[in-house]
Formats: C-alpha cells, sequence, structure tokens
C-alpha cells in the first residue's frame, strides 16, 4: 500500500482527546500513540507490576490489548468515521517470551476496504529489535 503521499486524518493529540475519557483507552491501560503516518500507528505502553505473569512476563492480553489500540489508531488515521469502526477479528502468534519495562506496538493498514480495514502489529520490548509477538487484525467500518 503506497501511503507515501497521503496525510493521516488525526494527530497523536487528536487520538487521545478522542478516547482519553474511555476507561481501557484512557485511564486503565495507559500508555501512548507515540507517532501516526497514514495508515500506520505507533503506540508505547510502560509495563506495570499488575500487567506481569509469573516469572516477569507480560501478560498475553495486554499484548493484546495494545495491539489493538494501534490498529484503532491507524485505522483512525485513514478513514474520516474511523473512531466509529469496531474490532471484528484479531489473532496473535507469540514468538518470544514478552519481558521487559516499555512495550512498543506499530500497526499498519495492508488492506483499506470501504466495509473494513485491515492491519498487522508487530510488538516488541524496550529497545530489542526482536519482535515478541505478531498480530493480524481487522476493524469493520460504519
Amino acid at each position: 500500500m503506497d501511503t507515501m503521499d497521503k496525510t493521516p486524518l488525526i494527530t497523536p493529540d487528536d487520538f487521545h482527546a478522542e478516547t482519553g475519557s474511555r476507561q481501557w483507552f484512557g485511564t486503565w491501560l495507559g500508555g501512548r500513540v507515540t507517532a501516526l503516518g497514514w495508515g500506520t500507528a505507533e503506540f508505547e505502553l510502560p509495563i506495570r507490576d499488575e500487567f506481569l505473569r509469573t516469572g516477569g512476563t507480560v501478560a498475553g492480553p495486554v499484548l493484546m490489548g495494545a495491539a489493538d489500540i494501534a490498529l484503532y489508531a491507524a485505522v483512525m488515521t485513514a478513514y474520516p468515521d474511523g473512531s466509529k469502526s469496531v474490532t471484528s477479528d484479531m489473532t496473535m502468534h507469540f514468538l518470544r517470551r514478552p519481558a521487559g519495562a516499555l512495550l512498543r506496538a506499530r500497526a499498519e493498514l495492508v488492506k483499506t476496504g470501504r466495509r473494513l480495514a485491515m492491519g498487522r502489529i508487530e510488538v516488541r520490548m524496550d529497545d530489542d529489535p526482536r519482535v515478541v509477538a505478531h498480530i493480524a487484525g481487522s476493524y469493520a467500518l460504519p
């Protein structure tokens, strides 16, 4: 998908203004969208103790939540009514143990249709370039 000449429809501040009052996006999970391009989003989440399983492994639902937020932000960059979209499918593949202090999720749309947007998300920990989880997802559009 060629996104070089397209301008994102929102900024990180727009995203947080839109989602900040929602418990999941704004107050419980935390984290910040740090960068947006047309069809792309980067999300960072500082890891808290309540996100950890025994042995210091970041729990899978935390990874999935971060991936979902990143993909939602990517959808909002490409669709004027993107904030009204809803997750329709997500599949996660764990590639290595997620452990560290900062989770980074990068989402990219791979198909932008009239009724469905599909994307992929890669999750990394700290500054390690190795992917800990790969997620494929789709959003139903209004």
